[in-house]
């Protein structure tokens, strides 16, 4: 279950416009099942960034070190 939500998740993420990075770096919305992988491997926090009014302008997905 937790996949097919991350993965609807980008999806809907890209289809409003809002920004999507991994560890700094842009992700364009290719490859997501090399994304689930990764985050299966290491732990990660997803955050939401909202602009004043509240709306979700990026998603970021940051690598948590050790």
């Amino acid at each position: 279950m937790q996949k097919e939500w991350m993965l609807a998740e980008f999806a809907h993420a890209k289809r409003q416009g809002i920004a999507v990075d991994i560890g700094g770096v842009l992700y364009d919305g290719s490859h997501p099942e090399q994304v689930w992988e990764l985050m299966q491997r290491e732990n990660y926090m997803l955050d939401y960034e909202g602009d004043a009014t509240g709306r979700i302008v990026a998603l970021h997905i940051d690598l948590l070190g050790p």
